[in-house]
């Protein structure tokens, strides 16, 4: 907490003109465009009943086209994708098509995922995985909501850290951590001035209203948000 709050007072200039940016433009929504839906689960329609434990992930009969080679290959990471699934989709947006598993692959040898500790993933290798597919991109380590919008202005995505659970809409929180889990920011709603909510495609969204162009308005999504993430573009 005191690095983050250390971050934040380095970022107060950014913020000032990224919040004097934003004031400056009408009222309304502001996409980055229609980007490509990419789940953490083969079938979307599922979503919801795997994660709620009624259907066992290698069980989805669409298994097979994340290009995984088993079942049970595709289960493990099916749980843990959500970052390459968020990257996946921007490479989708930009034209540049490719499997899950060999998006998983290789984040896994630059460093981006420890199996072993089964802990990721991580910032610094996913962003070189974005690099190595030709985007351009940095993390920052504090980007607050007004820096956020302006980067989507800019038509720069931003893989985010949120709370699974809240930025699903979930009726039980297991936990207020401001992390866990990635989504991809493609859009804010700005409304009087201030910003209403940002539009996000996430890939552990229960429901298709939580899944792909999902609004999150801005009380929820702050209660979410661990202001990190990294910022993508072509």
């Amino acid at each position: 907490m005191a690095k983050q709050a250390i971050r934040k007072a380095l970022s107060l200039s950014k913020t000032f003109k990224a919040k004097k940016t934003i004031s400056s433009i009408n009222d309304g929504d502001y996409l980055i465009g229609d980007v490509p839906y990419q789940c953490q689960f083969a079938t979307p329609e599922l979503a919801k009943d795997i994660l709620e434990k009624r259907v066992e992930a290698k069980n989805d009969p669409n298994w097979a086209i994340f290009g995984f080679k088993t079942k049970e290959e595709s289960e493990y990471w099916t749980w843990r994708d959500c970052g390459v699934c968020c990257l996946k989709m921007a490479l989708d947006f930009y034209g540049t098509k490719e499997t899950i598993a060999k998006l998983v692959g290789d984040g896994v040898v630059l460093g981006g995922y420890d199996v072993e500790k089964d802990s990721g993933w991580y910032y610094k290798p996913l962003l070189e995985l974005a690099k190595k597919y030709g985007l351009h991109g940095f993390i920052s380590a504090y980007l607050s909501k007004y820096e956020l919008a302006k980067n989507v202005l800019d038509k720069r995505f931003v893989i985010a850290s949120v709370n699974p659970s809240i930025i699903r809409l979930d009726k039980e929180m297991k936990s207020t951590q401001k992390s866990g889990h990635l989504v991809l920011v493609i859009g804010f709603k700005l409304k009087n001035k201030k910003i209403e909510g940002f539009y996000i495609n996430n890939p552990s969204g229960k429901v298709v209203e939580t899944q792909k162009k999902a609004f999150i308005p801005i009380k929820t999504f702050t209660k979410a948000y661990g202001e990190r993430g990294i910022v993508i573009s072509q």
